[in-house]
């Protein structure tokens, strides 16, 4: 859990789980966790979320962390 600043309490979390198959090949495992490692795709997860939480209004003040 990230740390909160002293004006604001944690809320809620949400955690996201990948699963891959188990009969997933290592190499396909491995190409997996490489995109999932980048920073492209950390990147652009973090967008989606900031882009849902700021259509609604009920979530304005809402401020969002993304965290490994």
């Amino acid at each position: 859990m990230p740390p909160s600043s002293p004006d604001r309490v944690v809320f809620d979390e949400l955690h996201v789980t990948l699963l891959v198959p188990r009969t997933l090949p290592i190499a396909a495992a491995k190409r997996v966790r490489q995109v999932v490692d980048g920073r492209p795709f950390v990147a652009r997860l973090r967008r989606a979320i900031v882009t849902v939480v700021a259509r609604h209004t009920a979530l304005r003040a809402v401020t969002v962390t993304v965290a490994r």
